[in-house]
């Protein structure tokens, strides 16, 4: 296999275990865990975002038919509330009336059974941030873009290794594919999740996040070190290690 080939293969591996690790290390994930009550196990899966227009809802799969329980809730928007959990074969199920995007919901779920509580999460609340509806396209093209953006970084990183190296090719498709993501589909995005009312176009600052202008912005630094020959292989391993490092930050 050529060294270039190589290079693409390592340079993909890398991306995608990043990519895989970034819901995680960025707390993305819903919340979910499984307890034991009477030899019995409580599975649960809680959402910790959740987009408008539906009431927020849970499941619980649960192997013990004596539990039951309720669930409270309070949003930033001043509401609160208490109900009971629906209860199914081997399942607890509740909703929460969704308030209105940008706001969040802070609530738990207490199970019962004979005379004694616990709450799931363990002595915690979930927090769920209600936002407004995106569209497909832009779920798609922002997983995308950002991943290919995130490959040719770290493939023009790996130039460093390379005697032959073409630094100001890869530094092209970089920059471009950031740019794209930054200055369009990170915009249409936040748009999209702050659901403004009809008519009103919410500041800039909630359009164009620090994410929005750090790839474009670190890359249009490093294109421009890179074009005036000022150590190109370091600058795009620098770019291609703090592109990485700027994914898996929790924000």
């Amino acid at each position: 296999m050529s060294k270039n080939g190589i290079l693409w293969i390592s340079a993909t591996v890398i991306v995608i275990v990043f990519y895989l690790g970034r819901p995680l290390l960025r707390g993305d994930q819903p919340v979910s865990g499984t307890i034991g009550i009477e030899g019995k196990k409580i599975t649960y899966l809680f959402p910790v975002e959740w987009e408008t227009g539906e009431d927020i809802s849970f499941m619980i799969r649960n192997d013990n038919p004596k539990v039951t329980g309720y669930y409270k809730w309070k949003s930033s928007a001043g509401k609160k509330g208490e109900a009971e959990l629906k209860k199914k074969e081997k399942e607890l199920s509740g909703k929460i009336p969704a308030p209105p995007p940008g706001s969040d919901v802070k609530w738990s779920v207490v199970l019962r059974f004979g005379e004694k509580e616990t709450t799931i999460p363990y002595s915690t609340e979930v927090t769920t941030r209600v936002t407004g509806k995106v569209s497909i396209i832009i779920k798609v093209l922002y997983p995308l873009i950002l991943f290919i953006g995130a490959l040719f970084a770290v493939r023009g990183g790996l130039e460093f290794f390379n005697p032959q190296a073409k630094p100001r090719l890869y530094t092209i498709f970089t920059t471009i594919f950031f740019i794209c993501l930054g200055f369009f589909v990170i915009p249409v995005k936040n748009f999209m999740l702050s659901a403004p009312p009809p008519g009103v176009l919410p500041a800039a600052g909630d359009m164009f996040n620090f994410e929005s202008m750090f790839y474009p912005g670190l890359w249009i630094v490093v294109s421009i070190l890179v074009f005036f020959r000022v150590k190109p292989g370091l600058m795009l391993l620098t770019g291609g290690i703090l592109t990485l490092l700027y994914m898996i930050i929790p924000g």
